[in-house]
């Protein structure tokens, strides 16, 4: 860094401290002016925005802000961007500010605006801007205020209840950080149910990897949509936007998930359960949702197919390469019945620590599961969940009997974004016992990332890989009671010679003996 970069940035850091830590907006304004673009473009931005928001509410000199936001609107810094560009349309819509080309329209600045998980509300500002009809002549919004007000803001509380409702059901896997103790890890570990022929792939093909397949055919014939229909949302069979996702249970050995899954040649309880550890998960929830796919859905999209349609043909060398997904965190499942509204989320029952701690009193795994059971604080968990889920639903039926928004034709559209985090989540009650954990990935169906199958009896189905070994992060697998001899002895001898450089212990075989016969 040289003596010029680091006094553009040290001038910047000034503003910021006379700005919002001393409230001297003079002082703030003078160190942000000092700031210049040859030194450092990136400090420049920051401090034309951070002008612009002084111009914009303290002293209501909104040709001063508009020509401020216009110096950082071209930032490589996507939030300063997205912000600068939101700002930029509000003036030429709301102020009149005359722009220096007809380009320069606010319909224009509108569209430049893409979706960041952190700027949800400049997103959804924009798309209904771009959604009000004669958006040129006004006559919607007179008011930034207004339409933050009657619209904005109802969506934007709707996703701030959703993500609260999604860090409820965020698996921790720790659920007291202050126990060191692995005994006090209820949560430890979860298991995926599969068949041996899957296991045998991901074990012995080193081109086969973990995968997490499209919803549109899971045996639920509610997935995805028992939300929405509970909360009045209309859905939309042909969208593009895909929810993938793999599924895990908290309960490694049970009887009902081996009848279920993993079967071959049609032997219940042949298969497999394979319990992986917590570093098999990642920690980022927003990584969940790929932002990409989001700005396909922007209400004015042409600008964005053209683009698409041109770079579909275009050779960049690497068509043969397989993209992997992050490390994506683990969610448990919440259980719903929409007619009597009853809620439960998905946990270990008490029979896995019957079998876990095989040997013991009872009184002392009653003890163990009860001390489990407050950890969860599972009460408390519902009661805030049952609470935001009516919230939602309430904010959702205010929009929709608000007769000068029916002029909006995304509004259903942006509603559904805002609880997309969750819409995989909740399943029926029905389907309680399952007690299932999932992984999830939501994206735009042209996302490079999603692979179809080569065999054509496989058409049925698309998937995505999940970038981690899975030898590397399993810790035991259950034979399923009918598992097959031949498969138990191919399996065993695999894990006796690990090939995973990670491991500091060999996998654990065990042999389920459930009562199936």
């Amino acid at each position: 860094m040289d003596d010029a970069q680091a006094y553009a940035r040290a001038q910047f850091h000034l503003g910021q401290i006379y700005q919002i830590d001393k409230n001297d907006i003079e002082t703030a304004e003078l160190y942000y002016n000092k700031v210049e673009r040859e030194d450092d473009a990136e400090a420049y931005a920051q401090a034309q925005l951070f002008l612009g928001v002084i111009y914009q509410d303290k002293k209501n000199g909104h040709e001063k802000a508009y020509e401020a936001f216009s110096q950082c609107c071209t930032s490589n810094n996507p939030l300063i961007f997205n912000v600068a560009n939101r700002l930029l349309g509000d003036y030429v819509y709301f102020h009149k500010i005359p722009t220096n080309s007809k380009a320069e329209s606010a319909k224009t600045y509108y569209q430049k605006v893409n979706y960041i998980n952190k700027l949800f509300d400049t997103f959804v500002m924009a798309q209904i801007m771009l959604a009000a009809p004669n958006i040129e002549e006004n006559d919607l919004f007179q008011t930034r205020e207004e339409r933050d007000k009657l619209v904005i803001k109802p969506i934007c509380q709707i996703r701030k209840l959703t993500e609260e409702i999604q860090q409820e059901l965020l698996v921790t896997f720790e659920l007291d950080e202050s126990e060191s103790e692995q005994g006090q890890q209820f949560e430890r570990q979860v298991a995926h149910y599969t068949k041996p022929r899957v296991l045998f792939n991901l074990l012995k093909n080193e081109s086969s990897n973990f995968r997490l397949n499209v919803v549109d055919f899971m045996n639920d014939p509610t997935e995805n949509q028992l939300l929405s229909n509970w909360l009045g949302m209309n859905n939309d069979p042909s969208s593009e936007i895909k929810s993938f996702l793999t599924s895990f249970t908290f309960n490694h050995n049970c009887l009902n998930q081996f009848r279920l899954y993993g079967n071959e040649n049609n032997i219940i309880g042949s298969g497999v359960s394979l319990v992986f550890n917590q570093s098999f998960f990642g920690n980022n929830v927003e990584s969940s949702i790929n932002p990409d796919s989001v700005a396909l859905l922007s209400y004015d999209t042409k600008a964005k197919v053209a683009k698409s349609d041109s770079e579909e043909n275009k050779d960049d060398g690497d068509s043969n390469n397989i993209c992997f997904l992050e490390p994506l965190p683990l969610f448990r499942c919440l259980y719903f019945d929409p007619n009597s509204e009853y809620i439960s989320i998905a946990k270990r029952n008490k029979f896995s620590f019957y079998l876990e701690h095989q040997g013991r009193p009872a009184k002392t795994i009653d003890d163990e599961w009860n001390n489990y059971i407050n950890l969860l604080d599972e009460k408390n968990k519902i009661a805030k969940i049952r609470d935001n889920l009516n919230n939602i639903r309430n904010i959702i039926k205010g929009l929709k009997e608000k007769e000068e928004l029916k002029a909006l034709s995304n509004l259903d559209q942006l509603i559904n974004l805002a609880i997309m985090p969750i819409s995989c989540l909740i399943k029926h009650a029905a389907f309680e016992d399952e007690d299932e954990c999932r992984m999830i990935y939501i994206t735009h169906i042209a996302d490079e990332k999603i692979q179809a199958p080569i065999a054509y009896g496989d058409a049925n189905s698309l998937f995505v890989n999940y970038g981690q070994k899975v030898e590397d992060y399993l810790d035991k697998i259950y034979l399923g009671p009918q598992c097959q001899p031949h498969h138990k002895l191919w399996i065993t001898n695999h894990v006796r010679r690990p090939k995973s450089k990670l491991r500091l212990k060999p996998i654990k075989i065990v042999q389920s003996e459930m009562p199936l016969r």
